[in-house]
């Protein structure tokens, strides 16, 4: 009796962390002289859900890979100096359970002696989940720096 008394609270809570989903994309953007490298990762059946949802899209038809872009080119935007920078979609491929879009974006000729801001704006799955979080690395050379966006905050900027 008292065996079951101690392990039902252990089993629950067990079973409440089983339960429980997150609901996160990691997004790696390597800055480097003349482009933006850019790898994200998510969840494919969060994508796919976003875009059955967005645009009642199954994931049976053959245009579903073009709503995917569209929904990306929607929630994820590069600015730089405050002026939004065109990426090309190179591709996205299934690997380890996730979905992995690589991106790259041209940079503008650069002023060396100005300071130039990058801005990041990450909005992705943040209109399907309320607690989506969508880390973003930025990484120029040996330094990493790190943002948590999320519904409320969908924006990072980092100087280059």
């Amino acid at each position: 009796m008292k065996l079951t008394f101690y392990l039902l609270p252990v089993l629950f809570l067990l079973q409440s962390f089983a339960l429980h989903k997150y609901y996160v994309s990691v997004t790696e953007i390597h800055i480097e002289k003349k482009a933006l490298q850019i790898i994200m990762r998510t969840f494919p059946d969060d994508m796919e859900r976003a875009v059955e949802d967005n645009y009642h899209i199954q994931p049976e038809n053959p245009k579903f890979k073009q709503y995917m872009e569209i929904y990306l080119r929607e929630h994820f935007q590069i600015l730089i100096d405050g002026q939004d920078r065109e990426y090309k979609i190179l591709g996205s491929t299934d690997e380890d359970n996730f979905l992995v879009f690589l991106l790259e974006s041209k940079l503008p000729p650069l002023d060396a002696k100005q300071k130039h801001q990058l801005q990041i704006k990450n909005s992705l799955l943040t209109d399907i989940y309320d607690d989506q979080k969508n880390i973003v690395h930025l990484i120029k050379g040996n330094k990493k720096t790190s943002f948590i966006l999320n519904r409320q905050n969908i924006s990072a900027k980092i100087s280059l």
